[in-house]
């Protein structure tokens, strides 16, 4: 009797649980990614990314050149300026401001084409607030650093711009990304110039920086279920003329600043 009480309270306990989980799993997707931060140090230094960040996807396929970008971003760097290995931090892209520009003569045709990619991604008009909330950011986490031109920025040479001296590093960072509730892992190139007043102190603080990437960070459409959702938001299935059509791999380059 006892053994059969105990098995009960178990039962329960794991049903309750998962109820929970499954309550909290759109709400999970909504979370950034967490990257641990830096080790302390005295020049560590946060800077909230710009809400204007711009992400542009490129799907070459077969049958159709596919362009797109998002004009809103969001995200916070934690900069080691003395060791920039240590940097960690998460760039996030809005994809409900996700539009195509395939089509340079047809606007009409790229406002349908933006909506159905919206809605491939379940941010669009097909789902309800919860999901597309819980779907609005691709997110980047930067969980670890290498292959640096500079590790510390007071070490490179300043270059004179619009009235700046301004201090550019490459690295590549790895990282998670989130897309539409899925992981990946991804290694990114990135350009990361360190903007100071002219003539400012090479161990002062940069008033902004501009992060770019210099190579696309290919994402796999499968690899983060997004696939072809028709007008009841069911899934559709993929066929050879769709993947000839849309493609499977997007190309995806950012181009945000911070400050």
């Amino acid at each position: 009797m006892k053994i059969r009480l105990a098995l009960c309270a178990v039962t329960l306990a794991v049903l309750a649980c998962s109820k929970k989980d499954d309550d909290s799993k759109l709400a999970a997707t909504a979370t950034a990614v967490i990257a641990a931060d830096p080790p302390a140090s005295a020049m560590s230094t946060s800077f909230e990314v710009d809400k204007d960040g711009k992400t542009s996807v490129d799907i070459d396929a077969p049958q159709e050149h596919i362009k797109a970008s998002t004009t809103a971003s969001a995200g916070t760097l934690k900069v080691d300026l003395t060791n920039l290995a240590n940097t960690r931090g998460e760039v996030k892209a809005d994809l409900t401001t996700l539009s195509t520009t395939t089509f340079a003569t047809e606007p009409d045709k790229n406002a349908t084409q933006t909506e159905h990619a919206r809605n491939w991604l379940e941010v669009g008009t097909l789902v309800d607030d919860k999901t597309r909330a819980a779907n609005q950011y691709a997110v980047f986490g930067i969980q670890s650093i290498d292959n640096l031109s500079a590790t510390d920025v007071s070490k490179v040479a300043p270059t004179s711009v619009g009235g700046e001296d301004v201090r550019t590093v490459t690295l590549t960072a790895h990282g998670d990304f989130l897309v539409h509730g899925r992981h990946a892992a991804k290694d990114v190139p990135l350009e990361v110039k360190f903007h100071y007043p002219s003539g400012a102190a090479a161990t002062s603080r940069p008033t902004r920086i501009d992060v770019a990437t210099k190579g696309p960070l290919n994402v796999t459409l499968a690899e983060h279920d997004v696939k072809p959702r028709d007008n009841f938001g069911k899934v559709a299935q993929w066929t050879t003329n769709l993947v000839a059509k849309v493609g499977t791999v997007a190309a995806v380059t950012i181009d945000v600043h911070a400050k």
